[in-house]
C-alpha cells in the first residue's frame, strides 16, 4: 500500500485508500485478539476445582502423557519385583495428577496430588506398597530435574511421603541422576487423606476395560499420594525457581528399590533405566503441563496458531472488492 497519491488521482483514492488503512486496522485488532483468547484458554484451568480426595476415581484426575508413546510398556523394570514395574496402554494411563486449588485466589497454596498404575501389590493379603517412587520435576524446562517428590516405603512398605533434591550431576538423564537422601521434607503417609494404595476396579476407574494389564492374572494397582503445593513452590523458590498453579512444567516418573536413586522402572518408555540419553531422547519426559494438570502447548503450536488465525483474517478482510 502506497502512501501518497498520483497525478488524476482524487477523492475517491483517498477514500480508498482510507477504506484500505480501516481494513488492515481491524486485521491487526483481530488478530491481538484472536491470540491473546488463545493464551487465555490454553493458560486458564480447563474445568474446574474440587475438593481432592486422594481415592476418588479418575474421572476426577488428569492423566499425563508421554506424546505418541504408550503409557508405559509391561514388565519392564530393571531390578526387582513386579511391584515396581509401572504399567499403562493404549486405554489405560499410567500416571496421572490431581490439583485443589483450597479455593482462593493465590496461585501458590493449595494441594497438588499424583497417581501411578503398578503391575501389582507385592503381598494382596497386606496392601502394602514396599518400594520408592518418584516425580522428577522439570520446573524451568531445561531438560534438568529440579526437585523429586514420591514416596519412600522400600522395603518394609512403611515409609513417608517425601521430597528430595537431586544430586550434583546433570540430572537429565537416567546415567547422569542422583537423588540426595534423607529427603529435604518428610511427611507421615496418613491413609485415604494424604496416601492410598487400592486395587484397580470399576470404582476408582470406571472407564477401565482391564483391571490387569499384563494379563498374568494379578490386578493392577493405583499409588496415589499428595502433598502441599507452597512447600514445593518454597523448595523451588529457593533454587531461584519460580512456581505456581499455571506454570508449565515437565515430569519424569520412575520407581526404585532405595530413595538415592532411579533403579526399577521409568515411566512412558520400555526400559531404559541405565541408559546414558537423556529423559527427553528416550522419550521418558511427559508433555507438557502446569500443576493444575492442564495440557499446556509448546511455543510453535502458538506460532502455527497465531499464523493461522492471521491467514483466515488476511483472507477474509482483504479480498479484491470487500470492505
Amino acid at each position: 500500500m502506497r502512501g501518497f497519491l498520483l497525478p488524476g488521482e482524487g477523492v475517491s483514492s483517498t477514500k480508498c485508500a482510507v477504506k484500505r488503512i480501516c481494513q488492515l486496522s481491524r486485521v491487526v485488532r483481530g488478530l491481538t485478539f484472536a491470540i491473546a483468547s488463545s493464551c487465555v484458554l490454553f493458560s486458564l484451568p480447563q474445568s474446574g476445582f474440587a475438593s481432592l480426595i486422594i481415592d476418588s476415581d479418575t474421572s476426577f484426575w488428569a492423566p499425563i502423557t508421554y506424546g505418541v508413546n504408550l503409557a508405559d510398556p509391561v514388565l519392564d523394570q530393571q531390578t526387582g519385583g513386579q511391584d515396581g514395574d509401572l504399567v499403562g496402554d493404549a486405554n489405560h494411563y499410567a500416571f496421572y495428577t490431581q490439583f485443589d486449588d483450597a479455593g482462593t485466589s493465590d496461585l501458590t497454596d493449595g494441594t497438588i496430588a499424583f497417581r501411578a498404575r503398578l503391575n501389582r501389590a507385592k503381598n494382596y493379603s497386606k496392601m502394602e506398597f514396599n518400594q520408592s517412587l518418584f516425580v522428577g520435576i522439570d520446573a524451568n524446562r531445561d531438560g534438568a530435574l529440579d526437585l523429586f517428590v514420591g514416596v519412600n516405603n522400600s522395603p518394609s512398605g512403611n515409609g513417608e511421603l517425601a521430597m528430595w533434591n537431586p544430586g550434583t550431576g546433570a540430572n537429565t538423564g537416567p546415567s547422569t541422576t542422583s537423588i540426595v537422601s534423607p529427603p529435604v521434607i518428610s511427611v507421615v503417609e496418613a491413609l485415604k487423606a494424604n496416601y492410598d494404595f487400592s486395587l484397580v476396579s470399576a470404582t476408582i476407574d470406571p472407564s477401565a476395560i482391564n483391571f490387569d494389564i499384563d494379563g498374568e492374572g494379578n490386578t493392577d494397582v493405583f499409588l496415589s499420594f499428595s502433598f502441599d503445593f507452597r512447600t514445593i513452590v518454597d523448595l523451588l523458590n529457593a533454587k531461584g525457581i519460580s512456581l505456581d498453579q499455571n506454570t508449565a512444567i515437565n515430569y519424569v516418573m520412575a520407581t526404585s528399590t532405595q530413595d538415592n536413586a532411579l533403579n526399577m522402572d521409568l515411566n512412558g518408555i520400555d526400559g531404559g533405566i541405565g541408559s546414558t540419553m537423556t529423559y527427553d531422547e528416550l522419550g521418558a519426559t511427559s508433555d507438557t503441563f502446569s500443576p493444575t494438570g492442564d495440557s499446556v502447548p509448546e511455543p510453535a503450536v502458538m506460532v502455527l496458531l497465531a499464523t493461522g488465525v492471521f491467514s483466515i483474517l488476511i483472507g477474509k478482510r482483504l479480498v479484491p472488492g470487500r470492505t
